[in-house]
């Protein structure tokens, strides 16, 4: 994905720590059947609250800041 094709209205979007799988795929412009499949093989981190299964998105925003990016 080039950051051309990136809308800046979801980059500003509220950020939440927990969050539904679906609502993660959505703001991340990801397809909910990938979302669900990383989830499912913990790629992405998961807590199972009550029937649904939630991203942790404050733990994967903190492995993403450990990672050492190159350009």
């Amino acid at each position: 994905m080039e950051l051309e094709e990136l809308d800046p209205a979801q980059l500003q979007a509220q950020q939440r720590d927990l969050e539904t799988i679906e609502g993660w795929a959505e703001r991340n412009g990801i397809a909910y059947g990938v979302a669900r499949a990383w989830a499912m093989k913990a790629v992405i981190p998961t807590l199972k609250v009550g029937k649904r299964r939630m991203v942790n998105s404050a733990l994967f925003r903190s492995w993403l800041l450990e990672q050492e990016w190159t350009a």
